[in-house]
């Protein structure tokens, strides 16, 4: 182990890491104060009918955050152009008005819900009943907006009714319905994260300090460990690992007349046919679907390119392991980075397919890099798992076949998590690729921070595959050469 080449690398480690805490909280900031919240509202069934002046109709509502900020309801405008002003009322249970908003009903989209902004924030008022009182003004018969009402609630494709107190039907001029209104309340809740959050990476920087003196240390005694193998890598294999990245693209390109076009040009016709089948033939009303499908396409094909191909990386090298000494953590390495390479070029016809769709772009997209970051640890992790097994199992190659195509039908790549009946949702959201796909395409499509749980999400599972695989993978390797 080259001890200069060691420490340069050790430095250079520790500007990366402090550059991305430094960029991740610039941009992310807001959603490390702030998240937003809002109420669950019915599914659509049918109108009120036409809200012309002189009529109330209220409804009972919870309040869901610390400071609201705008009502949400579903109006119908029955295919016309209509007139006049919608006004709504929160009011507490003495008749007082806490807060107010009005909207100009010819703005209306039919069926759809409008974004109404209070006049100001409600504050202080988290978990309070308050009653919602809607009026209108200059809305005439024949020229009035209605409000949509319903029973059930959407749970995957399928709506399911659900109970309703007496106390919480909508009432229309002193007469109780038979639903409740397709309204809610939407506001932010203060998080303390972004003071955590510096104590998380604080800890996390001292931890790895340690991590790493300790690893110094047990060196000096012959002990080889975690962070001795990563620095012997860098400073003594990094040009094989070159070599070997190389001859795995001459291999898999070779005679190809477009060669590594292939590798943003597979993706872009992969999503094109998914496109046409699941938006058009399954009517898919996911909003942004080429960006949405892009982004699960080609984010799972680089974890299962990797998988595939680095599972493969100590059995199909056994020439090269039985002839030269070199420390078998490089071969999975290799095979990782040569499909990182692909993952890399195949981010092009993403972003060609947000220019074509008009996707902004926006600061946070740069949050990306430290998903990708993620994907790859866990991805190596997972490589040196079945790397290991495959040396004792060559069934694995044939099991992860299975797994994976279980793995991609549970993971949201081209249908939207709103399909999963929301009672299994906690437990389908503990996919990894969940985390990573949900990601990634909330700051591509949405271009906003992900919540901070996210990114817990993503480091925890990063981690926990990468040590799991790291650990497995260094009790067996030394017996690797009794069996390939």
């Amino acid at each position: 182990m080259d001890m200069k080449k060691s420490k340069r690398l050790l430095m250079w480690l520790a500007a990366i890491y402090w550059l991305a805490v430094i960029g991740i909280y610039a941009v992310a900031q807001e959603q490390f104060h702030y998240t937003w919240v809002e109420n669950d509202a019915p599914s659509a069934l049918a109108a009120v009918g036409e809200l012309v002046d002189g009529m109330t109709l209220e409804q009972r509502v919870s309040v869901p955050a610390d400071s609201v900020q705008c009502i949400e309801a579903r109006v119908g405008t029955y295919g016309r152009e209509n007139a006049g002003e919608m006004h709504f009322a929160l009011c507490a249970e003495n008749g007082e008005v806490l807060a107010q908003a009005a909207a100009d009903v010819s703005q209306f989209a039919d069926n759809a819900y409008a974004r109404i902004p209070l006049d100001q924030p409600l504050e202080n008022r988290r978990g309070q009943a308050l009653t919602l009182r809607v009026t209108t003004q200059g809305c005439a018969p024949g020229r009035a907006a209605t409000l949509y009402f319903g029973h059930s609630t959407l749970a995957g494709r399928v709506d399911v009714a659900r109970p309703i107190a007496q106390e919480d039907l909508y009432v229309l001029d002193g007469h109780a319905g038979v639903g409740m209104l397709c309204v809610r309340l939407g506001g932010v809740n203060a998080l303390s994260f972004y003071w955590i959050y510096w104590v998380i990476v604080t800890a996390v920087f001292a931890g790895a300090a340690v991590f790493v003196v300790r690893g110094f240390a047990r060196a000096r005694d012959g002990e080889i460990n975690l962070v001795t193998m990563i620095c012997t890598v860098y400073s003594r294999y990094s040009y094989l690992i070159y070599q070997l990245v190389v001859r795995d693209f001459k291999a898999k390109y070779k005679r190809s007349t477009l060669g590594m076009c292939w590798s943003f040009l597979n993706p872009l016709l992969t999503m094109a046919v998914q496109y046409v089948v699941f938006s058009m033939v399954f009517k898919s009303d996911t909003p942004n679907y080429p960006v949405y499908l892009l982004c699960g396409i080609v984010f799972f094909n680089f974890f299962s390119e990797a998988v595939s191909q680095g599972l493969m990386s100590i059995a199909g090298n056994a020439a090269l392991i039985n002839k030269v000494y070199v420390p078998k953590f490089v071969y999975p390495v290799s095979r990782v980075i040569f499909s990182l390479i692909n993952f890399v070029l195949a981010f092009l016809p993403i972003f060609l397919v947000m220019l074509f769709t008009g996707t902004a772009i926006r600061p946070a997209m740069l949050l990306i890099l430290f998903d990708v970051a993620c994907l790859v640890v866990f991805t190596l992790g997972m490589v040196l798992l079945l790397s290991t097994a495959m040396v004792f199992f060559r069934d694995t190659q044939f099991l992860w076949g299975v797994l994976s195509m279980i793995w991609m039908y549970m993971t949201p790549i081209f249908y939207p998590e709103t399909i999963i009946p929301q009672a299994f949702l906690p437990v389908y959201r503990l996919n990894p690729l969940y985390q990573f796909i949900t990601f990634a395409r909330t700051t591509m499509i949405q271009g906003i921070s992900p919540a901070p749980q996210m990114y817990l999400g993503c480091i925890a599972w990063a981690l926990a595959m990468f040590l799991i695989g790291m650990r497995v993978f260094r009790k067996h390797q030394n017996e690797f050469v009794l069996y390939i």
